[in-house]
């Protein structure tokens, strides 16, 4: 900021951090170089020392102002954005979470340039809510870039190539807006279609920043302090039916670390209840704890206050940052610190390796994976490795320990061997645990540590930690149990095969031989049986007949 002598006005540089805009403000609104009549002394923009006579100093002061008002055409002649190079566009557009604006631009054709420094100094408030950077499609090395995402620009470098006329009429540049998320290589970019100015520019850019502010009221404000008891909250008290864009912007670039509310100002209970006064105003709310510690569901908040009244964005994400320093703990530089590597996932097979890993953390988690070698030990380790990776930033020491060689380790925390591959949660400090009972893999686990990290995984007491076997406990014997089993003599002894299979040609043949016969004799007997009967039959009524004679002779 600038203070002009004799006024009491303030100028204040909104814009970034860089060198070409901060020297753009300063010759704007800085004052002219004072006139020196101290013949001994420097003057430190001139950058010569003044003399009464002699010695070529208006000759000095001359050059020094000549090259002054050279820079400053150079200047005028530059773009105002910070340049992408071609072999950094996947690490800082396509792999870079926050919402990003790519202008692709034709830097080596005047009128191109002048038209990229309109839309910088159109999107100037948008600075930090968004990032924004340029790509010179001039440059050879950029053109896949430019025809993929910009390709009414590339056309026009290839016209201008083509009629061998850098200021061939054609398109100049195109703003390319792609959307919040670390993967956006697959996403769909949008091209601003409108006018370059502050207002319309500046709303649609706003148009691409996800929204992860929670609306609030009274009844709310419990439940919303309740959620992941170890993530800071930020609660805004605003005018107006809609928290400021600044806010919207600041959580969508925050959310990772911070979580966001709003409450409108009419909302009387819940001001009185952070102590607000006047809006806008801002409260974080916040766990103090110690490396390692896991909060209960009693913990008490602490609470501070956004110190200025006034919501600038460029103030509230430095503020921010002061607080991912001074709370969380975090490496903020002028930009994000790296993300951790993870350490490599060791196996313990003693209580002095187990203490050694884990002793100083506050959570410890137990892989128990099958150390037998085999595609099934990698896949199930490959699961442990990624779950350590994106959990780098988490309270967790990971280690691995082999469920065949500590049964009784394992058996403390209720695992068993139908139940690996598992993983334990332990906290070395307060004797707790909690084992993961569903399907085992990356997601699943990742899930599972971060509910037990928000108390929303209920934990078991264990009287105390277990102890690693040196070496591994001896192998279980299993012992055989022999079952007798009952035979029937006859089917030990009679190897023969069944049927007419196991049958001689001879042997069929008498066999059918001996049915004939036994047919033949069985229908013989059945004749004469019928002929007795009938015969029976007969003289039966003969025998009747012979009776009613005699009775009518009488």
């Amino acid at each position: 900021m600038i203070s002009k002598p004799g006024e009491d006005a303030i100028v204040r540089h909104d814009g970034e951090m860089k060198a070409t805009e901060i020297a753009e403000f300063l010759e704007t609104h800085a004052a002219a170089v004072p006139e020196d009549d101290a013949p001994e002394e420097r003057d430190p923009r001139a950058g010569s020392r003044k003399t009464s006579g002699g010695g070529g100093g208006d000759d000095d002061d001359a050059a020094a102002k000549k090259k002054r008002e050279e820079a400053k055409r150079k200047r005028e002649t530059e773009s105002l954005f910070g340049a992408i190079a071609p072999a950094d566009f996947e690490k800082e557009v396509l792999k870079h979470e926050p919402v990003t604006a790519v202008v692709f631009t034709r830097l080596n054709v005047p009128r191109c340039v002048n038209e990229s420094r309109a839309v910088a100094k159109a999107v100037t408030k948008m600075y930090g809510q968004v990032t924004i950077g340029e790509v010179n499609a001039s440059d050879p090395a950029a053109f896949d870039l430019a025809e993929r995402y910009a390709p009414a620009v590339a056309e026009a470098v290839k016209a201008a190539a083509a009629a061998e006329d850098e200021d061939e009429d054609g398109k100049c540049l195109d703003v390319v807006v792609f959307p919040h998320g670390a993967e956006k290589e697959d996403s769909d970019p949008d091209t601003y279609q409108g006018e370059i100015t502050e207002s319309a520019l500046g709303n649609w850019l706003f148009e691409s920043v996800p929204d992860f502010v929670m609306p609030l009221k009274a009844m709310l404000v419990d439940s919303f302090l309740q959620q992941n008891l170890m993530k800071p909250k930020l609660v805004l008290f605003h005018a107006g039916s809609e928290p400021p864009r600044e806010f919207v912007a600041l959580a969508a670039n925050f959310q990772e670390d911070f979580m966001f509310a709003s409450i409108p100002a009419s909302d009387a209970a819940s001001k009185a209840r952070f102590q607000v006064d006047a809006v806008p105003a801002m409260r974080l709310m916040y766990i103090p704890m110690k490396d390692g510690e896991t909060p209960t569901q009693d913990v008490q908040y602490s609470a501070a206050a956004y110190p200025s009244p006034v919501l600038r964005y460029v103030e509230m994400h430095h503020w921010l940052q002061q607080v991912q320093i001074q709370i969380l703990g975090k490496d903020i530089g002028q930009e994000r610190a790296a993300k951790k590597t993870a350490e490599p996932v060791e196996l313990v097979g003693s209580p002095e390796e187990l203490d050694e890993k884990c002793g100083a953390s506050g959570l410890c988690i137990v892989a128990f994976v099958s150390q037998e070698e085999g595609v099934k030990k990698d896949t199930d380790e490959a699961v442990i490795a990624a779950v350590s990776r994106n959990m780098v930033e988490k309270p967790f020491k990971f280690v691995y320990v082999d469920p065949a060689a500590q049964r009784s380790f394992a058996s403390a925390f209720e695992v068993t061997a139908s139940d690996v591959p598992t993983v334990t949660v332990v906290s070395m400090r307060k004797n707790r645990f909690a084992t993961y009972r569903k399907t085992f893999n990356a997601d699943g686990v990742a899930e599972f540590l971060q509910d037990v990290l928000n108390s929303k995984q209920r934990t078991q007491m264990i009287q105390e930690i277990p102890k690693l076997v040196p070496g591994g406990e001896e192998p279980e014997v299993i012992e055989e149990v022999i079952v007798e089993e009952e035979f029937d003599l006859a089917d030990i002894m009679n190897e023969e095969v069944e049927g007419e299979a196991g049958m001689s040609k001879e042997e069929l043949q008498a066999k059918i031989e001996k049915e004939i016969e036994e047919e033949a004799a069985a229908a013989k007997e059945a004749e004469e049986e019928a002929k007795r009967k009938a015969e029976k039959k007969a003289k039966k009524k003969k025998k009747k007949k012979k009776t009613k004679k005699d009775a009518s002779e009488l």
